[in-house]
């Protein structure tokens, strides 16, 4: 699956935004840390954001959970951020789950501010949740 140019681009200024909060604050506090400060820096921005965004989680039209993603950044890319030493599987899974009950977002950028440099991640659906995603019924609102 390839993303459009806008996308691209909007992905490439999100990390240019997380590499600024990275250089200040420096690796390894706690995520919360670094969710202010993106709060900040995007709130000083023309990015539009919403900050630990609710998505509910149905089974059989009965809502069994909620999840929240960090960040929803202009109704399209899914941010999340974590403070590890190294990510992994797990952090990768995360996302994917995110992106399977969230068909309407093409994107997630995955964050490490653990590192002492700053480790960026794209995920993008994969071909089977693609085709997952085209034959699917839409998510029920709570």
């Amino acid at each position: 699956m390839e993303i459009s140019k806008d996308l691209n681009e909007l992905c490439y200024k999100l990390v240019g935004v997380c590499m600024e909060v990275h250089r200040e604050i420096g690796p390894g506090f706690p995520e919360e840390y670094y969710q202010k400060a993106l709060e900040v820096e995007f709130g000083g921005s023309s990015i539009e954001f919403e900050s630990q965004k609710p998505i509910p989680m149905f089974y059989k039209g009965t809502q069994i959970g909620m999840n929240y993603l960090d960040f929803l950044i202009e109704e399209k890319v899914i941010l999340e951020i974590k403070s590890v030493r190294k990510l992994d599987e797990v952090h990768l899974w995360q996302v994917l789950k995110y992106l399977a009950v969230c068909p309407e977002y093409p994107v997630a950028l995955v964050i490490n501010f653990g590192h002492r440099s700053l480790e960026s991640k794209r995920v993008l659906p994969t071909k089977k949740m693609q085709d997952f995603r085209a034959n699917a019924a839409p998510r029920q609102a709570p």
